[in-house]
């Protein structure tokens, strides 16, 4: 029996790879940014860039002290379990039932896109409506002030400010979304860019969003739904270029329509004289103004 634990104890425990480590690092880091609302799609080449270099990263600064740490399976699954454990915290959306995955079919909206991800993994701003309350709210028609039913109080020096800096971009970003129309009439809609392309201003329009509705250390519903909007149009521009059809096509330019006109319809209740002027819907002539504030 002795000769037999010694003989035991004499074999080398085989080293763990090193890459599994890093790849839970990674997935891990990946799913903390998603976490605060700012996220790049995992198939954006930007992505895949910045992966690499957190990859390269680890590799160069990864003391060997970690890996010789890791001497028995036992630390290691516990270590994966950790891993495992933040993973599953961060990815699935918090919904009215938090224990279970909320499987997306637009409950309250049949515009809204079918290509999102059950885990939010596939849009811009990740903690978003859906992300919090499982369900897709419905577009705003246009003029409509009864949904939602009051816009936060901001400073009115922060919207002066927030929509001098990003009214620009936000403006071509909403021409371009407009102009989608004429390209899937003469049937170029396969080529058109795709949602994570800068013209768009996705991100702008969620910056300007977050100067209207929130603040540095508060989110609220407003700002929840305003960022489902702009998930949306990213969504349906992506929907749109990969359209089995033109009329699909079609389809999808007009949800992303009524997302932007939604979205364009909440910040202009923000947009007081005082403030500046409205922003003009897409096809619809004619802006509603808000009580001064």
């Amino acid at each position: 029996r002795i000769h037999s634990i010694k003989k035991f104890a004499s074999k080398e425990i085989p080293a763990m790879k090193v890459y599994s480590f890093n790849k839970l690092l990674l997935l891990s880091s990946a799913l903390v940014e998603n976490a605060v609302g700012f996220f790049f799609p995992t198939f954006s080449p930007r992505f895949d860039d910045r992966r690499m270099m957190m990859s390269a990263d680890i590799k160069m600064q990864q003391p060997s002290s970690v890996v010789s740490s890791i001497s028995t399976r036992r630390q290691w699954y516990q270590q994966c379990s950790v891993a495992v454990a933040g993973v599953a915290m961060t990815t699935f959306p918090r919904s009215a039932a938090a224990e279970r995955l909320v499987e997306y079919q637009g409950e309250n909206n049949g515009g809204a896109s079918k290509s999102r991800r059950a885990d939010n993994s596939n849009v811009v701003f990740v903690q978003d409506h859906y992300y919090i309350f499982g369900t897709a709210p419905p577009f705003i028609p246009p003029g409509d002030m009864s949904y939602p039913e009051k816009m936060p109080f901001v400073p009115s020096k922060q919207r002066i400010e927030t929509l001098v800096k990003y009214r620009p971009r936000v403006q071509r970003g909403i021409d371009l979304l407009a102009s989608l129309q004429g390209e899937i009439a003469a049937g170029n809609y396969k080529s058109i860019l795709g949602g994570e392309a800068p013209e768009y201003s996705i991100r702008p329009f969620g910056l300007l969003a977050a100067g209207f509705l929130g603040s540095e250390t508060t989110v609220n519903n407003e700002l929840y739904l305003a960022r489902w909007y702009i998930n949306e149009i990213f969504l349906d521009i992506n929907d749109i270029k990969t359209a089995p059809s033109k009329d699909a096509a079609l389809a999808s330019h007009a949800n992303a329509i009524k997302a932007v006109n939604s979205l364009l319809g909440m910040l202009n209740r923000s947009i007081t004289s005082k403030v500046g002027d409205p922003f003009v819907l897409v096809g619809v002539g004619s802006v509603i103004q808000t009580d001064d504030n």
